[in-house]
């Protein structure tokens, strides 16, 4: 009997019971999953002898679906089916090692002979290597918190939601990330690109600064001279590398800009976060920056604006406006705690650690939570949290050896 498991977000088997009966001699069973059931329980695709990613009517989550399962589809065989053409998805599944990818409505000699590779074809082994999912965070307008949001959601993956994380501060000579997160950088992106085709997994493991058991940093350019060392082929080999390290990539990028080294991170990523405020001139210029990506290629379900500091309180623009001046879904809105956000930034502390209750704090770990597909660990809620006083007075204290660096 062959077991076939259908990752969809339908409720009805009968297509695909329909669909088998017409070209497999011998009896099928025919079970349905969604991905984020896949993701919490491995299980339920352990018997399963082929996987078929159905995403007919659901192509906007079919990147973030993809990478999601197939770490949990070792030594499978699994199938790509959508009811449109797409590329980049099919290369990516090629990448993984799928045994085809079919476009509705699909010829029955088609099916067939991708389910006769179930025979010739071996089982996946791309997807026994690590690949993380790359968040990107950009702006067109400065001053909209892009550093401080991608601190932020970084420590939440790594931190409350046990995730190894990397993040990659490359905006330039700002080095917010690592002001923000109080650490020393061990060595910069240009450092790093100094390595060329000797850089290695051992190499990158030694040259990033940890935060915690599971936060890696890699600093931003110290020095004018660094400019000339940054290369894009060595920069594509840190993502190549880091993605079989890590679960997740964070990357900070510089806002205003769109040159070669922010276009390879923004290329590179399988979600774009962009963030805007309710400040006029942030959400005209961020339009112009999303049809901007869109023009040179940038796939549109990989944009993701971000609205941060929405005050519910003080006659805020609704964020349904700035969907509709922006023409782009908004994917998540950040409350507004600009006292909290200073004093973080103050004492150099990530504000969920800080205050790590505080709806600012909830809201970067749902923000997580979209990417994690998990609910927020019940322990967490106690986890950290410490009195006031001795928080600050524990980042005084560190506060003042960092700035022997700058």
């Amino acid at each position: 009997m062959l077991k076939v498991t259908i990752i969809t977000q339908e409720t009805s088997d009968k297509y695909w019971k329909d669909t088998f009966a017409d070209v497999w001699e011998g009896p099928v069973e025919i079970s349905l999953a969604t991905d984020s059931k896949i993701a919490e329980d491995p299980t339920l695709v352990k018997e399963a002898e082929l996987i078929i990613f159905d995403f007919t009517g659901n192509h906007e989550n079919s990147f973030q679906t993809v990478a999601l399962v197939t770490p949990n589809l070792v030594g499978k065989h699994f199938l790509i089916v959508s009811d449109k053409k797409d590329a980049d998805l099919a290369i990516e599944g090629i990448r993984l090692g799928a045994i085809g990818f079919l476009v509705k409505p699909f010829k029955r000699s088609e099916l067939i002979s991708s389910l006769d590779r179930l025979h010739t074809a071996p089982s996946t082994n791309a997807i026994n290597r690590r690949t993380s999912k790359i968040i990107t965070f950009t702006s067109y307008k400065g001053g909209t918190g892009v550093s401080t949001a991608a601190v932020n959601l970084s420590y939440s993956l790594a931190n409350v939601y046990g995730k190894k994380t990397l993040l990659i501060d490359g905006a330039g000579f700002s080095n917010h990330v690592t002001v923000l997160l109080n650490v020393i950088p061990k060595c910069t992106l240009a450092d790093i690109c100094r390595q060329g085709h000797s850089l290695d997994e051992q190499y990158l493991t030694n040259a990033v600064s940890m935060v915690g058991k599971n936060l890696s940093v890699i600093g931003g350019l110290m020095k004018t001279n660094d400019l000339h060392d940054v290369n894009l082929e060595t920069l594509g080999k840190v993502i190549d590398i880091a993605s079989e390290i890590y679960d997740y990539i964070v990357i900070d990028t510089s806002t205003h800009l769109l040159d070669e080294t922010t276009m390879l991170f923004i290329q590179r990523a399988t979600d774009i976060l962009m963030l805007t405020t309710f400040d006029l001139l942030a959400i005209r210029d961020n339009r112009f920056f999303i049809n901007t990506l869109k023009e040179v290629g940038v796939q549109e379900h990989r944009i993701k604006p971000i609205i941060n500091r929405q005050d519910w309180y003080i006659g805020s623009l609704e964020p349904e406006l700035i969907q509709k001046q922006i023409n782009h879904q908004i994917f998540h809105s950040l409350p507004n705690d600009w006292e909290l956000c200073v004093e973080s930034a103050n004492y150099g502390r990530p504000l969920l650690e800080v205050s790590p209750n505080s709806p600012l704090a909830t809201s970067y770990n749902i923000l997580a939570s979209k990417f994690t597909k998990t609910d927020l660990p019940q322990a967490q809620e106690d986890k950290g949290v410490k009195e006031k006083n001795l928080v600050v007075d524990d980042t005084k204290a560190k506060k003042k050896g960092l700035l022997s660096w700058f």
